[in-house]
């Protein structure tokens, strides 16, 4: 992947030698989020030296922009704590339930066996059915029944599934894009969170997953940017 990337790079500075004032954007949404995100990380890495590392500083900055990347290191890449790369951003965007950003296998087969448990509180659904009336008995008016108040400890309790460990973790700056009220796509919030704040949630819905609505609330996050609003 090294070698095409860099000759591709390569290639578009020989056509224009004026890009070189341009900053470089890598991007991709899932699993072309988590080859961006490795190509960036050898790109800025101070150690590593190659012909996409040299191509660095051919451009004014490089950035790396991700929708819904997996995890895929054992500690979280973030960019070099050097001056260069100071103004240089590594973002990670996560849609609230989206799955694929906490796709690591110790997670995948925990999700599938929350996927097939029964649904919690069925057994508290199920009420004693009413006796039938006795032979002879059908035109007498029925008594009243008294109905016992559930204590309200148990309408407070909510059902807990254990996370367990997993062994890789999400790279860049991890950004949680979610609505600030459940429903209401017209209000999206953007939450900077943590791998370790991460690992401790259930993300399984699939329809969080697709670009589309990456695109979506990044367009309306955008406007909301500009009226000052929506980051936490």
């Amino acid at each position: 992947m090294v070698k095409p990337v860099a000759a591709r790079l390569r290639s578009m500075l020989e056509e224009n030698p004026s890009r070189a004032n341009c900053s470089l954007l890598i991007t991709g949404h899932s699993a072309g989020g988590a080859v961006a995100s490795l190509l960036y990380a050898h790109m800025v890495a101070r150690d590593v030296e190659s012909e996409m590392s040299y191509l660095t500083g051919c451009f004014k900055r490089v950035h790396c922009v991700t929708f819904g990347a997996p995890p895929i290191s054992r500690l979280p890449l973030q960019k070099p704590a050097v001056p260069q790369s100071k103004r240089s951003l590594f973002l990670s965007f996560i849609n609230e339930g989206d799955p694929v950003p906490r796709a690591d296998k110790a997670y995948v087969r925990s999700l599938i066996d929350l996927y097939v448990a029964p649904a919690p509180g069925q057994s508290s659904l199920v009420q004693p059915l009413i006796p039938p009336p006795k032979p002879g008995n059908f035109f007498k008016k029925p008594k009243p029944t008294k109905v016992k108040p559930t204590p309200a400890a148990a309408t407070t309790n909510r059902p807990v599934w254990k996370v367990p460990p997993t062994s890789l973790s999400n790279a860049g700056k991890l950004v949680v894009l979610r609505p600030s009220k459940p429903g209401d796509e017209q209000d999206i919030v953007a939450c900077v969170t943590t791998d370790k704040q991460l690992r401790g949630v259930v993300f399984g819905d699939p329809v969080k997953h697709m670009m589309k609505l990456y695109a979506s609330r990044i367009d309306t996050l955008a406007t909301n940017a500009v009226l000052a609003k929506g980051w936490t």
